[in-house]
């Protein structure tokens, strides 16, 4: 294999690929020769993404707006693709997320919705209403952001973790539905990251210390750290692993 990484002619849609880990999968995808589009709520950091990806890049990034807890908005987004990608699509990557960070007795129902809607229902509609054009292309990928809190926890992380472990399960599940049809589903399980939904673990200087204790390389990990395992994921050469989930968290669940 001379390019196992060789994305040239192939499609993917990257639901929450405007920042953080799905912008840095977006970049490496066409980097390495892929058509993608990108989604996601903010428009202008949507543009601000595709600009800077395109500049000098193989592969072409475009974007779609689209809001994750709307069926409707979900079904815009597919229809775009369809007309983009001539109804075929090989890679899905969910990546959008949230997190309100409380204890139990200070987490409003509202709160609890929220992230369950945009992380793991969100989920489940950008999936299903990819499946017929995953199924038309050559071969289909589908690539959820879980989290190792969806297998290990931590406090204040309720409504994030529950949310992370119903997208372990979602996924080895469909995985398990589609594997006659040339479609694998995996996740991946980043641990601590530096990216904008951990922010408010950054700022505190001590909190992030005290986190880095945890891990046994003491850091923080960097965003392009997870791209290797995506890449594996989204291609073609990994087409006997299906229900499987790569951990990338610096030794935090193995301690």
């Amino acid at each position: 294999m001379k390019k196992p990484f060789d994305f040239k002619n192939s499609t993917a849609l990257i639901i929450g690929g405007g920042s953080g880990i799905g912008k840095e999968i977006s970049r490496s995808l066409c980097e390495h020769g892929a058509n993608v589009i990108i989604a996601g709520r903010e428009n202008k950091k949507l543009v601000s993404t595709i600009n800077e990806i395109n500049d000098g890049k193989e592969g072409r990034c475009s974007y779609h707006e689209v809001d994750v807890k709307s069926e409707k908005s979900v079904e815009n987004l597919m229809s775009h693709v369809r007309k983009v990608f001539d109804d075929k699509l090989n890679i899905l990557v969910n990546s959008a997320g949230t997190n309100i960070r409380s204890p139990i007795k200070d987490v409003a129902l509202t709160d609890f919705k929220e992230v369950l809607d945009t992380n793991l229902t969100g989920t489940f509609l950008t999936t299903k209403a990819a499946q017929p054009l995953l199924k038309a292309a050559n071969y289909g990928r589908v690539i959820n952001l879980a989290s190792i809190f969806a297998s290990v926890s931590y406090p204040d992380r309720l409504s994030y973790a529950s949310s992370k472990a119903g997208i372990l399960l979602f996924s080895k599940t469909i995985a398990l539905e589609w594997a006659l049809d040339n479609i694998t589903v995996n996740t991946i399980s980043p641990g601590p990251l530096l990216t904008e939904i951990n922010k408010k673990v950054l700022e505190d200087k001590k909190n992030y210390n005290k986190f880095c204790e945890r891990i046994p390389m003491r850091r923080f990990g960097e965003s392009y750290e997870v791209i290797t395992a995506a890449l594996f994921l989204a291609s073609p050469m990994s087409g006997y692993i299906t229900g499987s989930d790569i951990v990338v968290d610096g030794g935090w669940t193995s301690s």
